[in-house]
């Protein structure tokens, strides 16, 4: 395929694709004319401001209030207010479980705009970052579709797919390393689509990929998806080129995290410090497996559920599709990230909440891309008497067809979207979270030492705790440097936070489990499984 010119593909039966011809050259005075490129791309334009006016006020409506936080978003925003306050890349001991870039972004955003200063908390100061994110995601995701040979509908079909379904929104409006990748992962394959072939598109590409893979290491999943999209749209005779180049620039751009550790003396294990090599073994082998996600009760089966509890119908869409999305030329490299992702979650190993988030993007692209494929190209009139009429007939009656099937799904998926969306919009879920704050700050003794969803650290520090009286509950069992503080273990401790994080962990910690079970409900706030409960801790040492 080149890119810049249709491709006829036979899967749409439409005729097979001819040789490209050279483009005609462009006269001077076009290649200067003032504003020529964003005249010659006014529709577009004109239709992709539409698309992020509805993107911004879907995703930023109540974006504080719903989902309710999660600990990992606290533990972002902890180490971006580290980076802002402290001038260190974590709250705790940084022992390399993620590379950095995605919260040191997030520290630049919180520090230009006073973030955390301003926001109602210090999530809700996260969050403004993911509406950020959202908006460039959503752009480059047109411009990808576009670059796709994606009709405008059909682009613009596949960016709300990406920011209206109910699972999008919950995720994309999480503070999770996943989003902050997303832009970058968007842009390697946007460059790599370079109508032009140029070598600097292709070179920024890898940059692009290396920069997503500094941000969320998972991003590591979808090299063999861009190399292929590298060598299905790069000339012959440059092709080498470009993906040495793009190759070379990845590598050296991803060594530099490998170098922070070497010079750190962090890079190796040894005694008395983290290393990046622990850590990558831990996260290659060393976390529990969620099991099969085929087995009811399994920790993937009840993630994969909680995905589909928010929306069914776009993974579910997709995964039918892939056949044919591989089937399409254009949309090969596309249908093969998503496919990556897919098999990665389905495997019988560690399935991470967040992989969702880098399915979404492909899964968008893929459905509208099938969509457009499936439309295919509509007869003209005169055709339909002819000698081919009958052909003709058929391809005239594609459109009326795949418009029905399109009518038949927007009818079945619309009103559980509009139900969801509206519930995330309107529905304050974080009030829990907000009213144990209120309690602590308003009944709890100053020195009370406190175990604490990572969520409310940044807020209760902030507020005048001692950072050392108020420890993130998960570090008490897992960092040295806290357990030598706290030799008492979680007898040291006056109060237990209970949020649903801290009781997802219910015996994979220890310590935590034990204050849980030696402690009583002195306040709690909501109901059900997102309820937030301040307990007291029974044997304290005198």
């Amino acid at each position: 395929m080149t890119a810049g010119r249709v491709d006829q593909d036979p899967v749409v039966g439409t005729e097979p694709s001819r040789p490209a011809e050279p483009p005609p050259p462009v006269p001077d005075g076009d290649r200067a004319r003032p504003g020529g490129w964003a005249l010659d791309h006014r529709t577009s334009l004109t239709l992709l401001a539409a698309l992020l006016v509805v993107v911004g006020v879907v995703h930023a409506v109540g974006m504080s209030g719903a989902p309710q936080r999660v600990d990992d978003e606290g533990t972002y925003v902890a180490q971006a207010w580290a980076v802002l306050h402290r001038h260190t890349l974590a709250h705790y001991t940084y022992w390399y479980d993620h590379p950095p870039l995605g919260w040191l972004l997030l520290a630049a955003w919180t520090g230009i705009t006073g973030g955390f200063s301003r926001a109602a908390n210090a999530v809700a100061a996260g969050r403004e970052f993911m509406l950020v994110t959202q908006l460039v995601s959503a752009g480059l995701l047109y411009g990808l579709a576009r670059r796709l040979e994606l009709r405008r509908p059909a682009a613009a079909a596949g960016v709300l797919l990406f920011a209206l379904s109910p699972l999008a929104l919950s995720f994309h409006r999480g503070v999770y390393l996943d989003n902050a990748a997303t832009p970058f992962v968007l842009a390697a394959f946007l460059l790599a689509l370079s109508p032009s072939h140029r070598l600097a598109a292709h070179a920024a590409g890898g940059l692009a990929m290396a920069a997503a893979v500094l941000a969320k290491e998972t991003s590591l999943l979808l090299l063999p998806a861009l190399l292929w999209q590298y060598w299905q749209v790069s000339d012959w005779r440059t092709r080498r080129y470009s993906i040495a180049l793009a190759s070379s620039l990845f590598v050296l751009v991803v060594s530099a995290y490998a170098l922070y550790a070497l010079l750190r003396g962090e890079l190796l294990p040894g005694p008395g410090h983290v290393s990046l090599f622990d850590a990558v073994r831990f996260q290659l082998a060393g976390r529990s497996p969620s099991g099969s996600p085929f087995d009811p009760g399994s920790a993937a089966h009840r993630t994969i559920q909680g995905w589909l509890g928010l929306d069914p119908w776009l993974l579910g869409a997709a995964v039918v599709l892939v056949p044919a999305g591989l089937a399409i030329r254009r949309l090969r490299g596309v249908t093969a990230a998503f496919a990556i992702l897919a098999a990665m979650a389905l495997r019988p190993g560690y399935l991470p909440v967040p992989l969702v988030i880098a399915m979404l993007p492909f899964a968008s692209l893929l459905v509208a891309g099938v969509a457009d494929a499936a439309w295919g190209t509509q007869a003209h009139p005169r055709h339909l008497a002819g000698p081919h009429g009958a052909a003709s007939r058929r391809l005239a009656a594609r459109p009326l067809l795949v418009g029905c099937v399109l009518l038949l799904a927007a009818v079945l998926v619309a009103p559980g979207w509009l139900v969801r969306d509206r519930d995330l919009m309107t529905v304050d879920h974080d009030a829990p979270f907000r009213q144990a704050e209120a309690w602590i700050g308003a009944k709890m003794p100053g020195d009370a030492r406190l175990l604490v969803d990572d969520a409310v650290w940044v807020d209760l520090v902030s507020k005048g705790r001692p950072a050392e009286r108020v420890v993130w509950f998960y570090k008490l069992d897992t960092d040295r440097d806290v357990q030598a503080r706290y030799p008492r273990g979680w007898q040291d401790f006056h109060y237990v936070m209970s949020t649903p994080s801290l009781r997802g962990f219910p015996d994979s910690l220890p310590q935590v489990a034990q204050a849980m079970r030696h402690s009583r409900v002195v306040a709690s706030f909501g109901r059900g499984p997102g309820r937030v409960e301040i307990r007291r801790v029974q044997t304290v040492p005198a």
